[in-house]
C-alpha cells in the first residue's frame, strides 16, 4: 500500500489538501510535533525511509513554528 510523509503547521488543511490529490487517502496520523522546520525535516526524512513512504522536501511556513510530521495510505 502506497504511503506518503510529509509536515506541516496546519495538518488540517493540509489533509484537506491532499485528500483532493488522493480521494482514497486512509490511515492519517501525526508521527510527532517539533519546534522547527529543520527538526520536522530531519523527521520526515527519517520517518520515510522507514516506512518506505513517499516524501518530499519543504512545507510552507516558518522556520520558528510549530510543525507535525504526518503520515497517510493511499
Amino acid at each position: 500500500m502506497p504511503c506518503r510523509i510529509g509536515m506541516a503547521t496546519d495538518p488540517d488543511e493540509r489533509k484537506d489538501e491532499w485528500k483532493r490529490e488522493y480521494p482514497n487517502l486512509r490511515n492519517w496520523e501525526i508521527l510527532g510535533w517539533f519546534k522547527t522546520k529543520s527538526a520536522a525535516q530531519q523527521a520526515e526524512t527519517r520517518l520515510a525511509r522507514q516506512h518506505g513512504c513517499v516524501a518530499e522536501p519543504g512545507g510552507r511556513g516558518a522556520e520558528h513554528d510549530d510543525w507535525c510530521v504526518y503520515k497517510f495510505d493511499y
